[in-house]
């Protein structure tokens, strides 16, 4: 089947409009793809077979050898890695290749480093690169790693378009050095990983075994960045529920999970303190939260919880579990800095001084960006759109210490920034949607739309085909978003934790002189960062950090591996990187940039 047929066939989703990825983001209640981004859609009765998934609280809690085969079981067979033991670099040090020639004349399109020459980032600014576990680390198996909701999901019908896993991918379990070699050559300072919870706690529940070859892999990890002057930056959890949880009590719609995660994070926390000193709880918790409404993840809600009400179930538990771990974190007196990395939009009034439009962009900034803001920035509570539209048993309201303990739990603001879109109140109108929980765009109530209400010209540049629903590039109205950002959620510090571009069709390329040509996504890169520093000097937003997604390409999630974001290029059998043009490009732009 055509993969934008089969694509169109998954985004249908039934009775939620929450759900979108709108990450590494979605857009409006349409559900996404996203590098750090996913689609979930609801079963259909005449299309994909159910998923295998045992009752929730069916699994026994067996934390022996056994009980961890019988959840493997749950997923099936896996691919065993190449090699297992970690690659040691033969040097130290790599070669850049020579720098490609300009892509145009300097009167069009300056050289990367002779962009805005005259400023600078601030100093201590973070020149980074962003991957997540799941997605590069393969290794799936080895070294004591428990199973995880997308090992499983991987497996299911339809539950990864091209029906590839993350079983191998980049191996960067046993790669991880020669990455980091790799990427300090390109004058990169910090890198954002994720760490997998199912490889410290196999099973993840407190009262489990915590996995000390997991502990000590990336004890590893982190010191090898540090060697070599590229800071650690973690994420605890970038989607990848340990599989156990979705078994024994339905993850993160269950409020089992929340101590779960704490007592995680703090297990981490007391075992890397003073080494990593930026964190991350949560990647994109809105979209991870729409993921368990959809299929097949919709298979594993904790009883009492369905596909319409599971968003804003787990939301709340995220919201518990993020501000507990960021109280653990400041009672064990752990050195950095800790926030949670939002994502999506504001938006754009799709047509100018129209008042349903502009109430429209409120909407969406409040379920889209709000309903993990808010509560950390401003209120400590939901955005008051949300609770006026969603009736408590839909959206568990926060007692007044909840407010106390989530309002503070961020020390600044993380944003994945990879565009900004118009929105378009529903086509009925607002309150025709608002007042009838049976709408298609209920509650959210707003919809995103891709080309101006004037002539129809595309809202910026096309990604892949793969990407289409959600992604374009829209550097020119980057500058007005980060202000807005600033305006709604005031932070001393903020970071565009994720921004990046799948270059069109590259997965059909096979000369590395074309697939290394990507242009799209070199240009993403220039502009954006040249906004960026606009936003700095001029809007005085006090950005101190930039992360490309991605490193190297990737599973995308349920694009799997044919969706490339990488400034990196991995040759799946060889496992060899390649850089690509905008891997050179955002080099030279940064040693321009950065101040020494």
């Amino acid at each position: 089947m055509n993969l934008m047929i089969l694509l169109s066939l998954f985004l249908r989703i039934a009775g939620t409009a929450a759900v979108s990825r709108a990450s590494s983001g979605s857009a409006g209640s349409a559900s996404t793809l996203e590098p750090s981004s996913v689609v979930a859609t609801t079963q259909t009765s005449t299309s994909i077979p159910l998923p295998s998934f045992p009752p929730v609280g069916s699994t026994p809690r067996d934390f022996s050898k056994k009980g961890l085969e019988h959840l493997w079981n749950l997923v099936g067979p896996v691919q065993a890695p190449p090699f297992t033991t970690t690659r040691i670099p033969t040097s130290t040090t790599v070669a850049l290749p020579s720098p490609p020639p300009p892509l145009y004349p300097s009167f069009y399109a300056p050289a990367p480093k002779d962009i805005l020459p005259e400023l600078k980032f601030p100093s201590g600014f973070k020149f980074g690169v962003a991957t997540a576990a799941y997605q590069v680390e393969g290794a799936v198996k080895d070294e004591g790693k428990g199973p995880t909701v997308w090992d499983w999901n991987s497996r299911q019908p339809g539950g990864v378009l091209d029906n590839t896993t993350g079983d191998v991918v980049d191996l960067q379990y046993f790669l991880y050095k020669e990455d980091v070699v790799r990427v300090a050559a390109l004058g990169v300072n910090a890198h954002s990983f994720s760490i997998s919870w199912a490889r410290i706690f196999p099973f993840g529940t407190a009262d489990s075994p915590v996995n000390q070859a997991g502990l000590k892999h990336y004890s590893d990890l982190i010191d090898y960045h540090i060697q070599h002057g590229v800071a650690p930056v973690a994420t605890l959890f970038h989607w990848d529920t340990p599989l156990a949880l979705s078994a024994y009590y339905g993850g993160f719609t269950s409020p089992q999970a929340v101590n779960d995660f704490i007592h995680y994070a703090k297990t981490v926390f007391a075992a890397y303190n003073g080494r990593v000193k930026t964190w991350y709880t949560f990647n994109e918790p809105r979209v991870f939260c729409g993921q368990t409404a959809g299929f097949p993840f919709n298979v594993s809600l904790a009883p009492g919880v369905n596909s319409s009400t599971a968003p804003y179930q787990c939301a709340y538990n995220v919201l518990k579990a993020h501000a507990g771990a960021v109280k653990a974190f400041r009672q064990m007196k752990i050195q950095g800095e800790i926030a949670l990395k939002n994502d999506d939009f504001i938006g754009i009034p799709w047509r100018s001084n129209n008042s349903e439009d502009s109430l429209a962009v409120e909407r969406h900034a409040a379920f889209q960006l709000g309903s993990f803001s808010d509560p950390l920035y401003t209120t400590g509570d939901w955005p008051k759109i949300m609770t006026d539209t969603l009736p408590p048993d839909f959206l568990p309201r926060f007692t007044e210490q909840e407010k106390k303990d989530n309002l503070g739990s961020a020390d600044f603001f993380a944003i994945d920034s990879y565009r900004e879109q118009f929105v378009a109140a529903p086509p009925d109108g607002i309150e025709a949607c608002v007042s009838n929980s049976s709408h298609p765009l209920w509650p959210a109530c707003n919809t995103v739309e891709l080309f101006d209400s004037n002539a129809g010209w595309a809202a910026g540049v096309s990604p892949d085909p793969l990407s289409e629903t959600w992604l374009q590039a829209t550097p020119n109205t980057l500058r007005s978003f980060l202000k807005g950002l600033q305006t709604r959620w005031p932070t001393k510090k903020m970071y565009i934790s994720e921004f990046g571009f799948d270059e069109p069709f590259e997965n059909l390329r096979t000369e590395m002189f074309q697939i290394t040509e990507d242009v799209a996504r070199t240009n993403y890169y220039m502009t954006y960062l040249g906004q960026i520093l606009l936003s700095i000097h001029e809007d005085g937003v006090p950005i101190m950090g930039a992360f490309a997604w991605a490193m190297i390409d990737n599973a995308e999630w349920n694009s799997g591996l044919s969706a490339k974001f990488g400034i990196q290029h991995v040759n799946y059998t060889t496992l060899e990187r390649t850089y690509k043009r905008s891997a050179l490009s955002l080099s030279e732009f940064f040693r321009a940039h950065l101040q020494n």
